[in-house]
């Protein structure tokens, strides 16, 4: 790694666009991030902008990147902080990329096309970064200092500080983090952040200060029973006790950084999990059970955490309790003794562990059966009779309480009892010593010591394994929802040429969704929903898809928008399949709105529920033509009777909607996708004669491309 100083040289360290895709791989093997094999190459002709092209790759990398933007204040706290990532610099019409693969506190390293580590101050990254936006302020600033008596080292200040101001509003946003994606297994995270370092640290940390904890109590206990106690002795001793206190303090600021950054890293993966989910088997999990498994991520986190800080610092005082026990008289019977305490804290926790796991299945099962019973409350009182509303409740309840005072009782025995056998197995240990008499005070005080300093490690140890059941019962809870995960798709992603395209593409007009073959079929199901479908769409068709229910219409729907992926056959648009598009080149292809019980009115503002397909924050003409869009559909009367018109909450929170407004809503949140085709499921079926009418002519005029289901 070596220094490079001059501003000239920059562009000769940098990446030119043409050799993208090998920045982002050789950045990625660099840092560590574990790239998967791949051949990808990426097609400029279908992806022209450079953040498609950077998300396709990343995909076919198993990686994640993500485009940032900062203001001008925060450009160089950011590049010191952004690593690994790529920098976009243009040096006249030419661009090109800063490969940043760290930093250190006053320099960046940069990674060169020929693989050096390169070293520069992040002014040097800036003052390429914003050029064309920092010139002609400097200029401008320069002519003003120029009549006044500031030089040196103060105008430098002064010139800095001046170009903070004219350019605190300039949003720079030539910057993309490279990250292992959010669904990678949980420990290769923790080991990409280095956390297994600091848990050693911690561990090594804590070790040595049990090491002195130890030292300086036989020291004291030495001179007390030895009968001579002097101002040397208690000094070392003092000295001792006062060198535990930054070994404390470092092992309490590394146990937070752990705790933040794997909590941190534990909510993203399950949360990335959880959108993972294949949606077609989940459909038989009601909103009860997942309910319950969010409550079990929530222990998750708060449990596990402070279970492994618990369990790890407890463990290393039992072990120093075993070297100290070791090192007294009588060892091998008080080893033998440990070795009955421990077998016996073994049965405990086991019988701990099964009452945990069936007390957490009666849990579920209550909590699955009271949001079931409250979501068809209406459905109950409306066709119910009365007698029938409370049925069974009683005998769940004392199933319940069955378990949860077998559960109690465990822990009971598992938090008194057990710390309190380990005296009393250290005491029978001990009592062969104190009858025979012939030990020696010094080696009496060790055994002791490590029978109480046992004690103090045993009762930390049942707090974290208390804690530890919780996370891990929610834990296996939580791995049901993990177990419906789509499979991640990575690897080669290359896309089909022109002379590769089927047969009946091969016409003046190309179609916008081809579909060949194409079968699908639910998990754990033999008959296929889908089977050998075939169809052409072409740009500007208007196409209407009948059928009885139950025939596939909406799985035939939900493929084409990607929300399924079919088992076999082609589908394309505009002439590539999904995994050479990426998921959000498709999304601008094809818009949706799925049937009335899929779709939902997020708790926002009707404005957020409008634009979920677009950017947000909102740009005005955004705004404006969401205005326009309710205006056409009917819903301006509606926006005129909210209090707060487009800005007012909706959703089970704040105004509820009528089914029609609903319907209209999704159908304004679909067109305002700006999609080449546009998948109508059901959408006007709950709408009266009038309404119906508009809200045709309106999708009519606004979709490119429409296909339309329909019962006949």
């Amino acid at each position: 790694m070596k220094s490079e100083g001059s501003l000239s040289k920059l562009p000769h360290l940098c990446w030119p666009t043409a050799q993208l895709d090998s920045a982002l791989k050789s950045l990625a093997l660099r840092t560590g991030l574990e790239p998967a094999a791949t051949d990808y190459y990426s097609n400029t002709e279908v992806h022209k902008d450079i953040d498609t092209r950077l998300q396709l790759q990343a995909e076919a990398l198993d990686l994640k990147i993500e485009q940032v933007s900062c203001k001008y204040g925060e450009l160089e706290q950011m590049l010191v902080r952004a690593a690994p990532a790529l920098v976009r610099l243009r040096f006249g019409a030419d661009e090109y990329f800063v490969a940043l693969c760290g930093s250190d506190r006053r320099l960046l390293h940069i990674l060169s096309p020929s693989q050096k580590v390169i070293k520069l101050r992040p002014r040097q990254v800036i003052s390429a970064l914003i050029s064309a936006q920092e010139a002609p302020q400097r200029e401008r600033i320069t002519t003003l200092l120029d009549s006044t008596n500031i030089a040196g080292r103060r105008r430098e200040k002064a010139v800095e500080a001046l170009l903070l101001v004219n350019l605190a509003g300039l949003q720079i946003d030539d910057c993309w983090l490279l990250r292992q994606p959010a669904h990678r297994p949980f420990w290769q995270q923790l080991r990409q952040r280095h956390q297994h370092l600091r848990f050693l640290s911690m561990i090594a940390c804590h070790t040595l200060q049990m090491v002195l904890f130890i030292a300086s109590w036989w020291l004291i206990g030495r001179a007390v029973l030895d009968g001579y106690v002097d101002s040397g002795w208690l000094i070392a001793w003092v000295l001792l006790l006062i060198t535990q206190i930054p070994l404390s303090l470092f092992t309490a600021r590394l146990q937070g950084s752990i705790s933040l950054e794997t909590g941190a890293l534990l909510k993203q993966r399950l949360l990335a999990s959880a959108l993972r989910i294949d949606p077609g088997k989940v459909r038989h999990m009601g909103s009860g059970q997942i309910l319950g498994r969010v409550y079990d991520a929530e222990n998750i986190e708060t449990n596990a955490l402070q279970a492994s800080f618990l369990l790890l610092l407890g463990g290393v005082e039992l072990v120093m309790a075993s070297i100290v026990l070791l090192l007294s008289i009588g060892a091998p019977l008080l080893l033998g003794v440990l070795t009955i305490f421990l077998l016996i804290a073994f049965a405990l926790g086991r019988s701990q562990y099964q009452a945990r796991r069936h007390w957490s299945r009666q849990r579920l099962s209550m909590t699955h059966c009271l949001i079931e019973k409250m979501l068809g409350h209406r459905t109950r009182l409306a066709q119910q009779e009365p007698v029938d509303w409370h049925r069974g409740e009683d005998q769940e309840l004392e199933e319940y309480l069955r378990s949860s005072n077998a559960m109690d009782s465990n822990l009971t025995h598992l938090t008194a009892v057990l710390p309190r056998i380990w005296l009393l197995l250290g005491i029978v240990g001990l009592a062969p010593i104190f009858v025979i008499g012939n030990a020696e005070s010094g080696q009496i005080a060790a055994a002791l010591g490590g029978m109480l300093l046992g004690y103090r490690a045993v009762l930390k140890c049942i707090s974290g394994f208390s804690s530890g059941l919780s996370a891990l019962v929610a834990w296996e809870k939580v791995c049901e929802l993990f177990s419906l995960e789509a499979p991640s798709k990575s690897g080669a992603c290359k896309l089909p040429g022109a002379d590769k395209v089927p047969g009946d593409m091969k016409r003046s007009k190309q179609p916008l969704c081809y579909i060949s073959d194409l079968s699908f079929s639910y998990p754990n199901q033999d008959r296929a929903a889908l089977k050998n479908c075939n169809l052409s769409i072409y740009p500007g068709d208007r196409i209407i898809l009948q059928g009885a229910s139950g025939s596939g219409k909406s799985t035939f729907a939900n493929v084409i928008t990607g929300i399924q992926k079919q088992r076999e056959g082609l589908l394309l648009i505009n002439g590539y399949d999904r995994p050479s598009t990426g998921v959000q080149y498709w999304r601008r292809q094809v818009a949706s709105a799925p049937q009335f019980h899929e779709n939902h009115v997020l708790g926002d503002s009707f404005l957020f529920n409008l634009l979920m397909g677009d950017d947000w924050p909102p740009k005005p003409e955004s705004i404006r033509r969401a205005y326009k869009i309710c205006d056409e559909l009917g819903l301006t009367s509606l926006l005129e009777k909210m209090p707060a018109g487009i800005l007012q909450t909706v959703g089970e929170m704040g105004w509820r909607l009528s089914h029609g407004e609903m319907s209209r809503l999704f159908i304004a949140r679909a067109l305002l996708q700006n999609a080449e085709l546009l998948v109508l499921d059901e959408s006007f079926a709950a709408l009266d004669p009038g309404n119906l009418r508009q809200s045709f002519h309106c999708v009519q005029k606004k979709s490119n491309s429409l296909f339309v289901i329909a019962h006949p």
